[in-house]
Order: C-alpha cells, then structure tokens, then sequence
C-alpha cells in the first residue's frame, strides 16, 4: 500500500506540470507568465478527481511506476554482527517415565547434562553424550550396538569378529581391534568404560585409579532381567528414546512367546558342550535361563548343578534329560553329538533314544545381551514345533537399520 501511495503522489506532480507546461505553452497567462516563475497550484477538487483516477489503475501498473524511479539508496552505516544462531541435534520425544524405577539412576527427572549413574563401582558423572565409549565385555557391545552409532566404541576384542560366537561380528570387522593389556584401553582415552561384573576387579581398579568413569551394568540371564539394564544404558549414553524402543520389542517377542506355551508339557532339556571336557550349564547359567523361558526344565538344575560344572557320560546318563542342546560352534558340535549318539553308556536315556540331540547356535545362547531371545525363540520352536509352525523370527536389528 505505501508503494501504491508514492506511485499516486508521483503520478499527481508529473501530471500537475504538465498542465502547467500546457497552460504555459498555449499562452495563458500572458507575458507575464512567460516572464515570471510559473505556479500551478490545482484546485482540491482537481487533485481528488486524479488520486481517484489513479486508485483505479491496476497495483501493479502502480509499483512497475515506483520501481523505475527508486528512492535514493541510504548510505550504509556499520552494524554489529548478529549473533550466530545456536543448532542442536533435534530432540527425539520419549516417555521419561521409563526411567523412574530404573536402579542406578540417580536423578531419575534430569534428562539434561550432567547426569549421574551409580553402579558397584559408586557413583559416575558424565558433562555430555560419550563419543568415545568401551566396552570390556561381548553382552554389553551386542547392546551398545543396537542403541548407537558403533563408531563410538572405541575398540573391540578378537572374539567380537568370531561369527559363531558374536552377534556383531561384521560390525567389529572394520573397528580397531585390540588385545587384553588395560593400558591399551587407557591410550584409547575413553570417556566412559562399561565392565561386567565379570570384569577383573584388578582392570577395573586401574581403569578407576586413571580417572576414567567406569560403569559396572550388570547383564542378565532372564531376558526381561536385562530391560532395566539396557535403560541404564540408555540413560548413561543419551540414548533413551533407543533403548526405550529395543526394550520394548523385547518385551513384547518374550510375551509372545508367553501367549505360545500356556499350558505346556515342560520337557527336561540339558545343555552341555565339550571342549577337553564336557561342562553342563545348571542354575544361574545363561543356557539354563533360556531353557526355563522357552519352556522346558533345565535338567541341569533339577540335578542340583549350580553354574557351569564339569560333568562325566554318567552324570548325562543319571540325569535322563528328554533333550539335550549344544551350544559351542558347529565342529566340536558335531562331534560331540555323534559322541553322545554312539555311547553306549547312554544308550537309554531318553534325548539319545528319541534323537532329540540337537546343535544350537553359541551366539544366542552364550552372551549376556537381548540377543539371547533369539535363543530362546528358536529353543522354543525346537521343544513344540507344532505351536510355532508357520511362524518366522526377525533377527533384531542394530543402530540405524
């Protein structure tokens, strides 16, 4: 609108001289008007009827007429810079409430930096997001990965690559890989070491005795038992919305697997593997959870065996396990079934009789980490294929796929 006004005004003076160029040119006035300076001064009448004409002209006719005559450019004056606007990452939303009840946590309502974890190791603050993260034990990588970039974790260990055995190994192909000497960690410079409580007290000390933050996270054999510890792993990396997804779908592939088995014979599974001697894996074991979640009696335990214990060809006949599994990579596997199957010492017992001896893969039923539901769907369609027939189970997905 201001352009339109000055485009009127400037057409109202063109048009008034021109008048009084016309009036000039056809002698009004007389000689004094050619003698003299000419005022033309139009009566209001006159002026209202040519702004009036002239708010009829279309508006763009108007602003093409400003357009050729600009007003004149001011002189720039010297300003100060603006300030330089601030970017973040975008905030991903999540349900804070997740974290109430999470132990360790020590102020369950700050989301923001610092923030503090408590773990056996006391209590650790970070200022910001650790970029440089380690891990000293398989469980806890299998987890990072799936919450974060794995490019933030600073290093791995040779069996990390081991494809039987991890559940990351392409990702650990391409990452630094280094030995168990604790000063080659230090020289990593991490901003926080996350330990097992299988960890040596003796490498924890020294990494603690450097200044590093170290985080002691416990890791499960109950696939739910892990949930709480995959939050806290969220909440100490800045990676809650993730984790708050991984333990959801954990969640929820274990009550499945609840809706599946109500009401189930329970089978007396075993699991025991050879290396220079067979060992059973009994209560408290990572084997023996998977067993109880997928449906069957850990025979191990139901003998009284705690932990992982040595065990004879007598023990596997005295037990009489329904099923036996062998969770070690697919060599000495083999080789140990066909041990079990051609012994006549067990020629009775129920597994070698019936032929439920079976090969499964270590990488879910070893580590501490999520990962172990894939031990437990697969166990499960193993002991009652009938109820899972038809059913297919995803692997789970890592950080960013």
């Amino acid at each position: 609108m201001f352009r339109r006004f000055l485009g009127m005004r400037f057409l109202v003076v063109v048009i008034v001289a021109l008048v009084a160029l016309f009036m000039v040119a056809c002698g009004e006035g007389g000689d004094e008007a050619k003698s003299t300076a000419v005022t033309v001064r139009p009566t209001a009448t006159a002026v209202s009827e040519l702004v009036e004409s002239i708010e009829q002209q279309p508006v763009e006719t108007v602003v093409a007429v400003v357009t050729q005559n600009p007003a004149p450019t001011p002189t720039p004056t010297a300003t100060a810079a603006p300030a330089p606007v601030e970017t973040s990452e975008p905030v991903v939303a999540f349900d804070e409430s997740r974290f109430a009840d999470v132990d360790g946590i020590v102020d369950p309502t700050n989301f923001g930096w610092p923030r503090s974890v408590e773990t056996s190791e006391g209590v650790i603050t970070l200022d910001t997001p650790p970029m440089r993260i380690h891990s000293l034990s398989l469980g806890h990588s299998e987890i990072l990965a799936a919450l974060v970039d794995f490019d933030r974790l600073t290093a791995v260990y040779s069996f990390f690559v081991d494809e039987e055995q991890s559940n990351i190994a392409e990702l650990s192909s391409d990452a630094l890989m280094i030995g168990f000497d604790p000063e080659e960690v230090l020289a990593l410079k991490p901003e926080v070491i996350i330990a097992s409580r299988f960890t040596n007290a003796d490498t924890v000390a020294l990494m603690t005795g450097a200044g590093i933050p170290i985080a002691r996270a416990a890791l499960e054999d109950s696939a739910l038992g892990n949930v709480p510890n995959i939050l806290l792993m969220g909440y100490l990396i800045g990676a809650e919305a993730e984790a708050i997804e991984l333990a959801d779908e954990l969640i929820a592939r274990m009550q499945f697997i609840s809706d599946v088995l109500v009401s189930n014979k329970q089978p007396r599974v075993l699991s025991v593997s050879k290396w220079t001697s067979a060992f059973t894996a009994g209560s408290g074991s990572t084997e023996g959870g998977i067993i109880e979640q997928a449906g069957g009696i850990n025979a191990a335990a139901d003998a009284g065996i705690e932990g992982h214990q040595q065990v004879s060809i007598e023990s596997i006949a005295a037990i009489n396990p329904d099923v036996i599994i062998v969770p070690q990579p697919l060599d000495g596997a083999n080789t140990f079934i066909a041990e079990l199957s051609s012994t006549a010492a067990l020629a009775e017992v129920h597994a070698v009789k019936n032929g439920e001896i079976y090969y499964v893969p270590p990488r879910y039923h070893t580590t501490l980490s999520h990962w172990n539901v894939r031990g437990i769907e697969g166990l499960a369609t193993l002991l009652f294929p009938s109820h899972f027939s038809g059913v297919v189970f995803e692997e789970f997905s890592q950080f960013g796929e």
